[in-house]
């Protein structure tokens, strides 16, 4: 994994996610957006190896970045990272393309061993 996105609105959550990432993928390169339209930007601008994205958003829903990021970029592990634990918003994701869905509030060391197992093909 060489390059990361992280779309997440709350800053706290972003920073934990980005340095989640980092621990998980040593040397990984992680860009940051906090709204739908700066993760559509950087999707278009690069093509990232994984991606964390965040549901609920002050511009719009994840799903779309999801959408986006599967026809732009088959190759990118499209992981959802949410406080959402209901079937609804797990399905809508896993239809639009997302191989992971991962709740924020898990240790640290839980995430990262989810998202190792997700980049090697494991269910999350």
């Amino acid at each position: 994994m060489q390059r990361g996105l992280v779309l997440e609105d709350q800053l706290p959550l972003a920073g934990w996610l980005v340095a989640t990432l980092e621990e998980c993928f040593p040397g990984i390169q992680v860009q940051h957006a906090a709204t739908l339209a700066a993760g559509l930007r950087l999707s278009a601008s690069q093509a990232p190896d994984i991606a964390l994205v965040d549901l609920g958003l002050p511009d719009g829903s994840g799903i779309e970045l999801i959408r986006d990021l599967v026809q732009r970029h088959p190759s990118c592990h499209v992981v959802v990272t949410t406080i959402y634990a209901d079937d609804q918003h797990l399905f809508a994701a896993l239809r639009a393309g997302a191989q992971g869905y991962l709740l924020k509030d898990q240790p640290r060391e839980k995430t990262v061993q989810a998202l190792r197992g997700i980049t090697a093909g494991e269910p999350p």
